[in-house]
């Protein structure tokens, strides 16, 4: 009776309210100015994004938190060439209440080369939710705790084709380290089906490979890991007037561990997402549906998996789940600051758990250049 409830109030509050196409989420993602003029050939940047999440949850998969801090990138990056473009930063993280002045503070360094269709990114990436993966695949919380990634990255846009090729190296060992390393690569392929100027149908394809081993360690603890998940789509979204927009799709996702580390039950596992939004200016509104089987994915939001991050003897081999998710975004005085509201119920079908999450986030961004060529 609860669920039927639930799902009356959430259809119903998106009928009445007149709601853009997706998910936003460009608020928290990365991505490189090259409109700077080209006769100034130095450029200094800063993002700065202010958060506070907090989920109430009070599940077996996952533990409530709360996340309340700021962070800093300031870049310094030369044109070296018209298409080329050398950048470098650090970028510092600081989590209110903390005893340390900054949580985390990592240097960035990028070689960046542009085509007329593609961008090839060595060294700091374009990571996060820049990927624009699944949050089954890809944690939410990476913009905050995993927002730096390194390694290689290559992206490409012509037509209707879109894609994002990346590896990120996450743990370097030594020889004779007591330790692993860890990397992470990953695809996402879009392909626009069609389009006019009231609709677009898109499908795409999208995977991330987890690496755990090497071969120059002495650990004996953490076994050799190779987890493959992928997920196949489709999307439709349709323009009503000219703020308001809703969308609808589908998705299969899966989780195939290649190796044997009898970490898990399960080398394989199936998940089920669909989504149904709708949005208008600002105000974004999304129903999402998830059920999962034996699913499991290392750079995954945890409430999604299978697995508990609390306790490992706690393990669902399926999850049902529930969500209508809120969300306004706003720039403040017509001013580089955006703001991002969200609020997000979660129930749970198989333990009758309702749990919810709500979310602030600042972002002020701004790039100037300057120097004579």
């Amino acid at each position: 009776m609860k669920v039927k409830l639930l799902f009356w109030f959430g259809l119903n509050l998106i009928l009445l309210v007149q709601t853009k196409a997706q998910l936003p989420n460009e608020v928290l993602s990365d991505s490189t100015d090259w409109v700077q003029p080209i006769n100034k050939p130095f450029n200094f940047s800063l993002n700065n994004t202010n958060y506070m999440r907090n989920t109430e949850y009070f599940n077996r998969i996952e533990e409530g938190r709360t996340l309340f801090g700021y962070q800093l990138h300031p870049r310094i990056s030369y044109r070296a060439h018209p298409a080329i473009k050398l950048e470098t930063g650090v970028w510092l993280r600081h989590d209110f209440g903390g005893n340390n002045p900054f949580t985390t503070a990592l240097p960035t360094f990028s070689l960046r080369a542009k085509g007329n269709y593609s961008e090839l990114i060595f060294g700091t990436l374009d990571g996060a939710l820049s990927h624009a993966l699944l949050e089954p695949m890809l944690d939410i919380n990476a913009v905050i705790t995993q927002r730096i990634e390194n390694g290689f990255q290559f992206k490409f846009k012509r037509g209707a084709l879109k894609a994002d090729n990346w590896i990120n190296w996450q743990n370097y060992i030594e020889p004779g380290a007591y330790d692993k390393e860890r990397f992470t690569a990953g695809i996402n392929w879009n392909l626009r089906l069609f389009e006019n100027a009231q609709a677009r149908l898109e499908g795409y394809y999208m995977a991330t490979v987890f690496h755990q081993g090497g071969q120059i360690d002495l650990d004996t603890l953490q076994p050799f890991l190779m987890m493959v998940n992928d997920a196949v789509g489709v999307k439709y979204q349709r323009k009503l007037s000219q703020d308001v927009h809703w969308f609808v799709d589908a998705n299969v996702l899966r989780y195939i561990e290649t190796s044997d580390s009898k970490l898990y039950p399960e080398k394989q596992g199936l998940g089920y997402y669909a989504n149904l939004g709708f949005a208008n200016k600002g105000f974004h509104i999304m129903m999402s549906y998830w059920q999962g089987n034996h699913f499991i994915s290392p750079g995954g939001t945890q409430i999604y998996q299978s697995r508990s991050s609390i306790d490992a003897a706690n393990y669902e081999r399926n999850r049902q789940l529930l969500f209508i998710r809120f969300i306004y975004n706003k720039a403040l005085y017509q001013s580089p600051v955006m703001a991002s509201a969200r609020f997000e119920p979660i129930y749970d079908l198989n333990n009758g758990v309702f749990d919810f999450s709500f979310s602030l986030y600042l972002s002020y961004r701004v790039s100037y250049g300057f120097g004579k060529r």
